[in-house]
């Protein structure tokens, strides 16, 4: 569906079916990233998010500036760090940076995956197994009301403590 799309119409809503549509919309996404990057998904998806592209745009983002942030809510990491999912060392060496947190009960039953990127672009997919939903490249209203959600969550959520890293 992405193929025969104008990806330079930055306002238009883009359908996605499918990991094969979904993967370079993410990638996009991250790319066009100046200071935030927001996810929320039940664990750190590992055919949208361990690609070598998409950690080194993360990794080129934390770098960029002190105040750039990386913020993912996450359900769970143990399958992440069991399968070494490349973004978990880079999170463990970029501290300042990329957080990753988990929701406290009220919001623990996480089925979606979106991505939030500044405050102008979004991916909506609202069953993370199907690769299934909505993007847009320039959505300020849109984005405005995803922050807020995300925001929420992310005050009420903690420290997912099971991907520190132990200096011995």
């Amino acid at each position: 569906m992405t193929d025969s799309l104008d990806l330079q119409n930055e306002t238009a809503l883009i359908r996605f079916e499918g990991r094969d549509e979904a993967i370079p919309l993410v990638l996009s996404l991250a790319q066009r990233a100046k200071r935030q990057i927001c996810i929320i998904c039940p664990n750190i998806d590992a055919t949208l998010f361990d690609t070598a592209e998409f950690v080194e745009c993360l990794k080129k983002l934390a770098l960029s500036s002190p105040r750039a942030e990386i913020k993912i809510i996450v359900q769970a990491t143990k399958i992440n760090v069991q399968r070494g999912h490349r973004l978990i060392p880079l999170a463990q060496h970029l501290t300042s940076s990329i957080h990753i947190r988990k929701p406290d009960s009220q919001h623990s039953d996480i089925q979606n995956i979106s991505i939030l990127i500044d405050d102008f672009a979004y991916l909506k997919c609202p069953r993370a197994t199907y690769y299934e939903g909505t993007t847009c490249f320039y959505d300020r209203l849109e984005v405005q009301k995803l922050q807020s959600q995300f925001d929420d969550i992310w005050d009420h959520s903690t420290a997912d403590l099971s991907i520190r890293r132990l200096h011995l």
